[in-house]
């Protein structure tokens, strides 16, 4: 029923289900990295930006009422002549 070359058959198609497989992990394990640096790229921007705005918030609620009001009129001035 088996051939002498049945043990290098097999031997040959082991070899090559561990090859196939140990390229699908490296594959796996190197979008996993690239998307975990993708992932922290993207929550120190986030951050950044929420920050800015954290801040802008404790400008304006501890800024006096008329300085806020005429900053205000400023930028709707300075938006109405830029268009």
């Amino acid at each position: 029923m088996f051939g002498a070359d049945t043990a290098l058959v097999w031997d040959a198609i082991q070899i090559g289900v561990l090859a196939l497989g140990a390229g699908a992990g490296g594959a796996w394990l190197f979008l996993r990295h690239r998307t975990s640096r993708n992932s922290d790229a993207i929550k120190q921007a986030q951050s950044g930006s929420l920050e800015e705005r954290v801040r802008v918030l404790e400008r304006i609620a501890t800024d006096r009422p008329s300085e806020l009001a005429a900053e205000i009129e400023a930028l709707r001035n300075k938006s109405v002549e830029a268009k």
